[in-house]
């Protein structure tokens, strides 16, 4: 792997050569047909130059070198990279949704996030030569959502080609890229060393930053029933104990000596994430959400509002990954 640099490109004019004029008249016509001379061999020149860096980009472009191979019971599907990351980046990312804009930032962010986590995957199989990468159970990566417009698939597509090749490495391994949509007003430390607590208070302005869920009593125990395996035949639930992290998130739910982690705990239950807060009401139970996601890596919502205010993808890929550089692969 090469360390990512980037380089500005330079446009190289060809100086043009003064030319002595006989008399006014010539002067007068070449300023008259100036204008028409330039708007008709510039345009044409544009074009051309147009077509051949356009050329030019697909022929150098990294992504496509890759194929990836989408697996499951409904059989297999062979995509290149490039065109599997644009999927995967309008499924992730949505834009469909009202309300729902991503800037460009943001969405090449999280484009390097999915191509890392390619590559990780790449490396975990023993795959790193053959530039093929197996993905399992995977059909976002395929079908494109069908409200996805033509201008939105332009943004995607043009995430992934400026960030064509790039991904997100520690030590020189590529990062386990943890993304998610909405913290509860700051990320989790997670068990590598780059995924540490980042302060994300503008989460808080997300449309569905708060959520709440609602379960009758006898839904409920049968649910943490099945999760928890407890064997006493009437527990009293209600001394179910929830241990918190530093971000506040549920790591461990127990119940005697049972238990389970808090996001299984909250994915049995459909909450949004496994910050919450549980409420015995009458005959129901009732959870308080904060946020929506595991809590650890980048928050998309976060990542989007540091783009507003003016930072680039790799400024935003720093801010959440700590140590972490950018390097392009071959």
């Amino acid at each position: 792997m090469n360390l990512f640099k980037i380089v500005q490109k330079r446009t190289n004019k060809r100086k043009q050569k003064e030319r002595p004029y006989q008399d006014a008249g010539a002067v007068l016509l070449f300023v008259f047909l100036l204008p028409y001379v330039i708007s008709c061999l510039w345009g044409h020149v544009g074009k051309e130059a147009e077509s051949f860096s356009s050329h030019k980009q697909e022929e150098n472009n990294l992504d496509t070198g890759y194929t990836v191979i989408l697996s499951g019971d409904w059989g297999t599907r062979t995509i290149t990279m490039k065109d599997y990351l644009i999927r995967r980046l309008a499924s992730v990312m949505p834009q469909e949704e009202e309300g729902i804009v991503y800037e460009e930032e943001a969405l090449k962010a999280q484009a390097v996030l999915l191509r890392t986590e390619l590559l990780g995957l790449m490396q975990d199989d023993g795959q790193q030569t053959d530039k093929t990468i197996v993905v399992q159970n995977d059909m976002n990566g395929y079908d494109l959502p069908t409200t996805v417009n033509k201008d939105v698939l332009e943004q995607y597509e043009q995430a992934v080609v400026i960030t064509d090749g790039i991904i997100l490495v520690y030590d020189g391994e590529p990062v386990k890229a943890a993304y998610f949509a909405v913290s509860n007003g700051q990320t989790r430390n997670g068990a590598y060393p780059y995924l540490k607590s980042v302060e994300c208070r503008q989460d808080i302005l997300a449309s569905d930053f708060q959520s709440e869920a609602v379960f009758h009593k006898p839904d409920f125990e049968r649910l943490a029933t099945e999760i928890l395996k407890v064997s006493e035949k009437t527990p009293d639930w209600e001394e179910m104990d929830f241990f918190y992290d530093d971000a506040g998130y549920v790591s461990e739910v127990t119940m005697g000596t049972a238990s389970c982690s808090g996001e299984t705990f909250r994915h049995a239950f459909g909450l949004n994430s496994a910050c919450f807060e549980a409420e015995w009401r009458g005959e129901n139970v009732v959870f308080h959400v904060k946020g929506v996601g595991h809590g650890f890596g980048m928050s998309q919502y976060g990542a989007n509002q540091r783009a507003l205010q003016g930072e680039t993808f790799d400024e935003i890929l720093n801010a959440f990954f700590f140590e972490t550089e950018l390097v392009k692969i071959e």
